[in-house]
């Protein structure tokens, strides 16, 4: 009797620890990334060195995103708005896209991936 009982309690203690340290794991959320290439409507040729402005101002003038990088050599300008994302949260963000100061459309940001937008220019 006093073996199963032992035998009970050192169960109990062994699934307690199981769930505590299964419960404590490290959750990591991947990276939300927006990338940006800009190529040549003629050519299919990456544009290099060209002001990529993503943004969004709602109707009271509250800027909530407003960020410009150049494009690199392979035509690509990359966002991360890691930071950004809180877990749990649904959808990301739509944003304006600038090229050089010309408006040039959206681009939907999903939460957790990399985000490809192609902008064909002259």
């Amino acid at each position: 009797m006093n073996f199963l009982n032992i035998y009970y309690r050192l169960f109990l203690i062994s699934i307690i620890i199981i769930c505590f340290s299964s419960l404590n794991s490290c959750y990591k959320s991947d990276e939300t990334i927006a990338i940006v290439r800009v190529l040549d409507n003629n050519t299919n040729n990456p544009i290099e060195n060209i002001s990529i402005r993503l943004f969004f101002d709602d109707s009271l003038r509250t800027t909530l995103y407003d960020v410009t990088k150049n494009t690199t050599v392979n035509g690509t300008a990359s966002f991360d708005f890691s930071d950004g994302y809180k877990d749990g949260q649904g959808g990301f963000a739509v944003l304006d896209v600038e090229v050089d100061g010309v408006f040039m459309g959206v681009i939907n940001i999903v939460e957790m991936t990399s985000t490809e937008k192609v902008i064909y220019i002259q």
